[in-house]
């Protein structure tokens, strides 16, 4: 940590000093956020705790990030941010590396951020960033439902994407985005300043962490359009090629899909999105075929005390038919990050790992109604509640028999709960619990499984 501080501040004191005697206008920030998490029995629903990876986990994990937003003229701007995420372990699971601390993981500083916006370049219609950058708030996609998370394998520590975004501007509110990016297992871009352990791939790779589950390439072309005040309508292609890493085979995947959101009154409005996705495994030339998408229904009654919003949602993922000679599974692409819930991303790491690698949230084979409640009882409080039933389209096949019962279909019952608090205007706090409790879907002596997260977010 205090290396981190030391090669942060030096590096932003330098960026500082720089844009001040040539007279740019910039802002530096930081923010750190201290989270506890009580995993229990995620990995393997209680089924199998011999693995130190699949034991029980109680830790804290400190994330700082320093950075600096340079504007060089009203065109031009830079960004660059650091950060590092340190983590106590208080067990059952410990870090398995030779050599290293069984509790503290050190992590390294990385860049998490450096990208260059250049709008309107020779007076035309569009605009460019240029580096390493996140698709997240304004710049997200949809709701993140294939592209959010560009490095699954480190948790929320990052979510970057290396990648050259155009903009275009047409008519109106209208807009089309044409991104290219390429993703890799480890960083090969840019340097780390203060080196990680090493544990043979697992969790890092010769003292970077392990990102992805393979090194990935994608393009990718997306509509924002309007054409009635109270409809959103947004085509896309996605086209991504992952290669061949370890045992996860090399093949490619072409997506067509839309995202829509309508809104038939103020308070009361409709969101669905659907893809189609095909494509090729290249060593055997079996085809990939698969369908996703989601329908929210969204009703506001701002009128009531707490203001409550109802939601009444269907998540499809389409899963491999084991009897076929297709792959049907959906491929998450770009989104293995907690969609819904978080919970249920670990338990997918056994019945995936074939597609995943060590990464959990590899969404597929689901059929999941849910229904979610947000209220606010307070002014600076709001709570989130929700019911999610899980569904598999496909039975498992020579899974885990200690974890999967390779017959049943029907996941289980998923209990979410999230408190946000605004302390102050810096001081952000939430405590998140979810229960999820296996069907058939699984082995019988599954058991209950727990997710606990408390967080404190300190921005300045």
């Amino acid at each position: 940590m205090k290396k981190f501080f030391m090669y942060g501040v030096s590096g932003l004191l330098f960026l500082s000093t720089t844009s001040s005697l040539l007279a740019l206008d910039q802002q530096i920030g930081a923010q750190l956020r201290v989270r506890y998490e009580n995993w229990d029995n995620l990995f393997t629903l209680g089924t199998n705790t011999q693995k130190n990876s699949f034991k029980d986990r109680s830790f804290f994990r400190f994330r700082v990030m320093l950075w600096d937003d340079i504007k060089f003229n009203n065109q031009t701007s830079l960004r660059i941010r650091l950060v590092t995420e340190p983590k106590y372990q208080m067990g059952p699971y410990y870090n398995g590396w030779k050599g290293g601390d069984k509790h503290f993981d050190q992590d390294e500083v990385v860049i998490d951020n450096l990208y260059l916006d250049i709008k309107r370049p020779f007076a035309l219609p569009l605009d460019l960033r240029i580096g390493r950058q996140d698709f997240l708030g304004p710049d997200m996609y949809g709701e993140g439902f294939l592209i959010l998370e560009g490095t699954p394998g480190d948790g929320t520590r990052t979510f970057y994407f290396n990648a050259i975004r155009a903009r275009l501007y047409l008519c109106g509110p209208n807009t089309i985005d044409f991104v290219v990016l390429k993703q890799t297992v480890r960083d090969i871009y840019l340097p780390n300043i203060h080196p990680a352990y090493d544990d043979n791939g697992k969790l890092y790779i010769k003292h970077k962490k392990r990102l992805t589950s393979t090194n990935e390439f994608a393009f990718f072309t997306y509509g924002r359009f309007k054409p009635h005040a109270n409809l959103d309508f947004e085509p896309y292609y996605f086209y991504k090629k992952e290669e061949k890493y370890e045992k996860i085979p090399a093949s490619y995947l072409h997506n067509v899909g839309l995202r829509g959101v309508y809104r038939f009154t103020k308070d009361f409005k409709v969101r669905a999105e659907l893809v189609h996705q095909f494509g090729e495994y290249s060593a055997n030339g079996t085809d990939r075929r698969a369908w996703g998408g989601y329908a929210f229904l969204e009703k506001s009654f701002p009128n009531f005390p707490a203001k409550p919003t109802l939601e009444l949602g269907y998540v499809y993922l389409s899963g491999d038919d084991p009897n076929s000679k297709k792959d049907e599974a959906f491929n998450p692409l770009f989104s293995r990050n907690p969609n819904w819930n978080e919970l249920i991303a670990y338990t997918y790491l056994l019945e995936t790992i074939d597609k995943s690698g060590p990464i959990p949230g590899y969404w597929t084979n689901l059929k999941m109604p849910m229904i979610r409640v947000n209220f606010s009882p307070l002014k600076n409080l709001k709570v989130l509640l929700s019911y999610q039933k899980l569904y598999a389209n496909e039975k498992t096949k020579n899974k885990p028999s200690y974890m999967f019962s390779n017959h049943g279909k029907n996941r289980g019952d998923l209990y979410v709960g999230i408190v946000n608090c605004s302390f102050t205007k810096s001081i952000d706090g939430m405590l998140q619990y979810e229960i999820f409790d296996p069907d058939d879907f699984y082995a019988k002596n599954a058991k209950t499984a727990h997710f606990l997260r408390a967080q404190l977010l300190y921005k300045f």
